[in-house]
């Protein structure tokens, strides 16, 4: 088939490039210029190492182009963002700008799949109300939802091998859609209506949201009552029907912030449990921050906090509604200086430093916000050589909290009373289980 692509982002990039070495002829557009240049000088510009080569590949077959205009085909696949407007609701103002940007082009049966994450009801309302607008009947097109469900840094892999959801407007749009994904998913898909689809993406990242708060919730309970959280929710998940996620300092990324606003926006008075998840998870930087303001004395525009990690996961690039944004607001709000080192982020908001010397060069603080692998290299004694204080918040309990403390840090783990100090066991390993990270 002939396949454009609306949107060269994380999802549709990858998406593109599979549909392209599948067989397919597949034209690529994003509106930004930068995106479009990056990728014909062999994708500079992509971050996960996996997707470039897969993108590469692709251009060289020359079934997959760069496009600066979208381009006439048989199907297309609209891969633009969904975020939440200044008021929380979602914006699908780029949902509805790029069905409009297609209609001129569609001819009957043609194939409009939306993969964008979008509210119950998005497919007939805006896509087909954007088609109804330009003149377009929608009942001669075969419109269809099929939502990503993958994970950033192991995008290829989960493109291909996890079960897709395929929900179409109609059956027909439904089966045609699932024929065209057949050419590169090896995993089940499943049919059903357009709604059902995207209802069902939403609660996938909804369940994570709240299971998340409930592990917030219980850290900070852990807290006040003297129980190491780390261990408590590690024994409570020897359980077989519990499967309690790890706590931390707030949640990021693209969906999980995001998405449960779209459940909650269709009904605010029956959606309660989603909504406090979401407080939660929106307060947690707050807590880290009367952490910090707890254990660094003094005036706070004379001393200097130094934050480790700027994207919203370990591991990863991506930085978008990271909870390291609204901690160094905070912090800077309350007239705090701050430094932030991250070794793989891209697109932070601001400014972060050239390495972890410069952003520890004369700290008060270190905050441990994002467990990249790169941090767990990080001695007491490399610390000590730049910092000017001796103040540790570890918000993923990445650090061995005694072995810092041996070494004159005051250090503070989110899920445990700053005051208490964990015991050995006799063979130097920390005695306590180990929660489960968040995958």
């Amino acid at each position: 088939m002939r396949v454009t692509v609306l949107g060269l982002g994380y999802i549709g990039l990858p998406t593109a490039a599979m549909l392209a070495l599948g067989g397919h002829d597949v034209s690529g557009f994003d509106v930004s210029p930068k995106v479009r240049d990056g990728l014909r000088r062999g994708g500079e510009n992509i971050a996960e190492l996996a997707v470039r080569k897969l993108v590469v590949d692709a251009l060289e077959t020359g079934r997959l182009r760069v496009a600066d205009a979208i381009e006439p085909a048989d199907a297309y696949i609209i891969c633009v963002p969904t975020p939440n407007a200044a008021d929380g609701r979602p914006d699908l103002s780029y949902v509805h700008s790029a069905a409009a940007a297609i209609a001129p082009m569609l001819k009957p049966k043609d194939l409009v799949i939306l993969e964008s994450t979008v509210p119950p009801g998005t497919v007939e309302r805006v896509i087909a109300g954007a088609l109804r607008e330009a003149g377009v009947p929608p009942d001669s097109m075969l419109l269809a939802h099929c939502p990503e469900r993958v994970i950033p840094g192991d995008i290829v892999r989960e493109l291909k091998g996890n079960a897709r959801i395929i929900g179409g407007r109609t059956l027909e749009a439904a089966e045609k859609a699932r024929d065209l994904y057949k050419s590169f998913v090896d995993a089940d898909m499943f049919t059903t209506d357009a709604t059902t689809a995207e209802l069902v993406k939403v609660i996938e990242n909804t369940f994570r949201d709240v299971n998340i708060a409930l592990a917030n919730e219980l850290a900070l309970l852990c807290e006040e009552t003297g129980v190491d959280a780390w261990e408590a929710i590690a024994l409570a998940n020897k359980h077989p029907r519990v499967n309690i996620l790890s706590p931390g300092p707030g949640v990021g990324g693209h969906c999980i912030p995001i998405d449960p606003h779209f459940l909650a926006d269709a009904n605010p008075f029956i959606t309660e449990l989603i909504q406090t998840a979401r407080r939660v998870n929106a307060r947690m930087p707050n807590h880290v921050v009367r952490r910090i303001r707890d254990l660094v004395a003094g005036p706070a525009h004379e001393r200097k906090i130094a934050l480790l990690g700027a994207s919203y996961k370990a591991n990863v690039d991506d930085s978008r509604e990271s909870p390291t944004q609204r901690i160094d607001e905070l912090l800077r709000e309350q007239g705090f200086n701050t430094a932030i080192f991250d070794p793989v982020a891209s697109g932070f908001s601001r400014p972060l430093s050239p390495s972890l010397a410069a952003a520890l060069d004369g700290a008060d603080a270190m905050v441990l916000v994002v467990d990249h692998d790169a941090f767990k290299s990080v001695t007491p004694a490399e610390a000590a050589k730049h910092m000017r204080g001796r103040v540790i918040v570890d918000a993923r309990d990445l650090f061995d909290a005694p072995a810092w403390q041996s070494a004159g840090f005051s250090v503070y783990t989110l899920g445990r009373r700053p005051s208490v100090r964990q015991s050995r066991s006799t063979n130097g390993s920390s005695a306590r289980a180990k929660a489960v990270r968040n995958p």
